[in-house]
């Protein structure tokens, strides 16, 4: 019995594939290659990670989006137009000019994530005595729906510029317009 135990064992080891063997070393030896590349890269660069104090607070206060005049700001939670106005200009009034420079109808709702332009405050306050002029001296080309465009920010307002100045109108029906002129802009 001893005997066909042992033939039995030594068929088993012929058996062996060895091809096999060597495909399993292989691998072994690639990923611990690998391994060891990854560990020394680690330690190599682990040092030239650090940032001092100053560049900590400044990275910071970036991350945090802060509003600055003259770029874009991407909306937050809780944030309104009239808080970004006084964040960015130093007073709430500014808010409708930038509902008006921004396009945004209803300025109660803006959404989480929206990018607004902040334009230099000088571009806003000319924004928004344009918003609240009751007059506008008519320039030369210019038509109702271009003047509604400059004094509302939305040229499909031109009716009501038609009718509180009682227009007269053109043959084909359009208003009539001359240069030169002072219209009512009704606020």
């Amino acid at each position: 019995m001893a005997k066909s135990t042992l033939v039995k064992k030594l068929t088993k080891i012929s058996k062996f594939n060895w091809q096999e063997s060597y495909a399993s070393l292989i691998l072994g030896a690639i990923i611990v290659v690998i391994l060891g590349l990854l560990v020394a890269n680690f330690f190599s660069k682990r040092d030239q990670g650090t940032i001092d104090q100053a560049d900590q607070t400044q990275q910071t206060q970036n991350e945090q989006g802060a509003p600055v005049a003259g770029s874009n700001y991407k909306v937050k939670e809780n944030d309104s137009l009239s808080k970004i106005s006084e964040e960015v200009y130093g007073s709430q009034e500014f808010w409708p000019a930038l509902a008006a420079v921004n396009n945004i109808a209803n300025a109660n709702v803006i959404w989480v994530g929206t990018s607004l332009k902040l334009p230099v405050k000088e571009e806003l306050v000319k924004k928004r005595e344009t918003l609240t002029q009751t007059s506008y001296q008519v320039q030369g080309g210019e038509t109702l729906f271009s003047i509604a465009q400059k004094v509302y920010g939305d040229g499909s307002k031109w009716t009501l510029l038609d009718q509180a100045n009682g227009m007269r109108r053109l043959p084909n029906g359009n208003p009539l317009v001359y240069a030169g002129s002072t219209i009512v802009v009704p606020r």
